[in-house]
């Protein structure tokens, strides 16, 4: 498959919109594999953009394409014929993050138990499309960054930096000590989704919908919010959830 024996995923970009993301930004590629036998317009699009960057795209025998797909954990055809190895991903300081001299006012998403690498792209897209600056991840018990969490991120993983932290706690601490609000979602809450401060430099925080935030992020919060229910289900999925909660803070903070 490649000359490295050893198949990182975080190493692979998958899918054709994540991995034309990826050529349109400065990410960088090393190769880009093509299942073979497929040949589209999309397809085509991702041949002269890599012919651009001088990225070589080498056609590989769909058995071997399909038994690299099994070896990253994805779904037979999930990789749409196309996927591109990436040097290792390179992590933001967290010191970069929290950095307000050239941007007075960042945004900035921290997770809390957020699992699943699907969640985790969702996540990543809707903080990306809403001019987040980063997200803050755990060590522990967070998804890793993995090509399924790049794919369901539509390449906006490949846009937004990602910093990995010891304690999501303490890091909150740290940020409120330099200037920073803390806004978590979680029920019950203080206030509603559309009555909160989303102003100056801020970081939302996003529990699993399972357990929602742990007892030691709750304390660490200055306002909870919470998105009113009608219907029957009592919680949205926290991909969903944080969509709702960022864009509302980005209409607030134009």
């Amino acid at each position: 498959m490649t000359e490295d024996t050893t198949i990182d995923p975080s190493r692979y970009v998958v899918g054709r919109r994540a991995v034309f993301e990826s050529l349109a930004s400065t990410a960088a590629l090393e190769k880009i594999f093509l299942a073979y036998g497929l040949d589209d317009a999309p397809l085509a699009a991702i041949r002269t953009e890599a012919k651009k960057r001088g990225v070589t795209c080498s056609v590989m025998d769909r058995r071997k394409f399909t038994a690299l797909e099994k070896a990253l954990g994805l779904e037979p055809n999930a990789a749409q014929g196309v996927m591109a190895l990436r040097p290792i991903r390179p992590l933001t300081q967290l010191d970069d993050l929290l950095d307000t001299s050239t941007d007075p006012a960042p945004l900035l998403v921290a997770l809390d138990g957020i699992t699943d690498p699907h969640n985790l792209g969702a996540i990543a897209r809707s903080a990306e499309a809403a001019g987040a600056r980063g997200l803050i991840l755990p060590v522990k018990f967070s998804a890793p960054v993995t090509a399924a969490a790049v794919k369901a991120s539509a390449g906006a993983l490949e846009h937004i930096a990602v910093a990995r932290v010891a304690r999501i706690g303490e890091t909150l601490d740290l940020a409120k000590s330099r200037g920073f609000r803390v806004i978590g979602t979680a029920v019950p809450a203080t206030a509603r989704y559309d009555e909160a401060d989303y102003s100056g430099p801020l970081i939302i925080v996003i529990g699993s919908e399972g357990e929602g935030l742990h007892p030691r992020i709750l304390a660490a919060c200055d306002v909870l919010v919470e998105i009113p229910m009608s219907g029957r289900v009592a919680s949205l999925n926290a991909s969903v959830a944080a969509g709702i909660v960022l864009f509302e803070a980005r209409k607030r903070r134009l």
